[in-house]
């Protein structure tokens, strides 16, 4: 197993990225991700925001080369993991829990109360994954505004969303 750290990332980060994003929508069957929105990649801008903003966070090898991230926003008034990618090739190392737990110590710190996300329900890789990390799944009902529009923004995009599942982690009670 590689040596792996977790940081906040440097704008020498950045242009790695996408090819992180590419190399793991790879893993995603088209069902799921229509070949439309295989290659699409978080936009530079949005990358350099989240970096000035301290939200977006690299895992890097002990050469310091990325082969993860995760990115948060805000979303209903609370923290969002809008994306998190690992190199399928360094996957199963416990670099996605390392990046996830980052971002929980991150919202912990910020006084968020939950910290929300949209993932495929179906997939080990997805959902069964942050359930593990005490994510639980929202009914619609309990979504947000800001959160209902980011779904109804994917169906737009081609995503199947009746494939998609809304999870929250609650910062408030003891124990999270």
């Amino acid at each position: 197993m590689t040596p792996i750290s977790i940081e906040l990332a440097e704008s020498e980060h950045l242009s790695a990225i996408p090819a992180i994003e590419l190399a793991a929508s790879a893993l995603f069957p088209e069902v799921d991700v229509p070949l439309e929105n295989r290659y699409c990649v978080t936009e530079d801008e949005l990358l350099r925001e989240a970096q000035s903003d301290a939200r977006l966070w690299v895992a890097l090898t002990g050469d310091r080369i990325p082969v993860g991230f995760a990115m948060a926003d805000f979303v209903d008034g609370g923290a969002h993991l809008d994306q998190m990618d690992v190199i399928p090739d360094f996957g199963r190392q416990g670099i996605g829990t390392h990046l996830v737990r980052t971002l929980i110590d991150w919202a912990r710190s910020g006084d968020y109360p939950v910290i929300t996300l949209i993932t495929f329900r179906h997939l080990p890789w997805n959902a069964p994954f942050y359930e593990k990390l005490g994510f639980e799944a929202m009914a619609s009902s309990e979504l947000g505004a800001e959160l209902a529009g980011l779904l109804k923004a994917e169906g737009e995009a081609g995503i199947d969303v009746r494939r998609r599942i809304c999870m929250q982690l609650d910062l408030t009670q003891a124990g999270k």
